[in-house]
């Protein structure tokens, strides 16, 4: 089981298995919450859908959400491909 404590940077995706409302929760705002020794498991159990009100009927993913300036090394766009000319 992973600690929130191990992975403050990231963001905990929950999609509720009833109605498929999806959310994304910020691991650094659930360990001020909840604190650091609770696992990632342990907040999907206890997820209420701000949907339909269900509560543990979820699934749940960490999400990455570092090195973004890593992640986009290589991806160019040429500005002689895109313009943008204004109406007159």
């Amino acid at each position: 089981m992973t600690k929130l404590s191990t992975i403050p940077q990231q963001q905990l995706s929950i999609t509720c298995g009833l109605c498929k409302h999806h959310t994304m929760l910020e691991i650094a705002n659930l360990i001020a919450v909840v604190g650091g020794d609770t696992t990632a498991h342990e907040v999907r159990q206890r997820a209420r859908c701000h949907n339909c009100g269900v509560k543990g009927n979820n699934t749940y993913q960490i999400v990455y959400t570092g090195n973004s300036d890593v992640a986009m090394d290589g991806a160019e766009v040429r500005s002689d491909k895109f313009s943008y000319k204004p109406q007159k």
